[in-house]
């Protein structure tokens, strides 16, 4: 991730801890384990999208397309203060997000309603 840039050396006072969850083809799932500070964190008021209401809206529609959102939230940027809040302690140091990671409590509602405007 740090040869990616998504994340940067940090030296913020918030630390939430690592966990390494096995997948079932036995590899390994590096997590960041938040509940601490999504238990502090104000949900945001921006409502998840209703399959129904999306599916309505494409009735009418004469074209689909897909898109590919491997590592969608990565695309999404974190502003200084939320970097300091996703910091994560490690054996080799204490790091921080650059872009949105998986495991926040808002991250979906932010990732649904991001328009890549900034």
């Amino acid at each position: 991730m740090l040869a990616l840039g998504v994340i940067q050396p940090s030296a913020s006072p918030w630390a939430s801890p690592v966990v390494l969850v096995p997948k079932m083809d036995g590899s390994v799932r590096f997590c960041v384990d938040y509940r601490k500070l999504n238990a502090i964190t104000v949900s945001d008021a921006y409502p998840m999208p209703r399959p129904d209401e999306l599916l309505d809206k494409l009735g009418g529609a004469r074209y689909l397309t897909t898109m590919d959102l491997t590592k969608g939230y990565w695309q999404v940027p974190l502003d200084a203060e939320a970097r300091l809040k996703s910091a994560f302690i490690t054996p080799l140091g204490l790091y921080e997000f650059l872009t949105l990671p998986f495991g926040l409590k808002g991250a979906p509602a932010t990732f649904t309603d991001f328009r890549g405007l900034g």
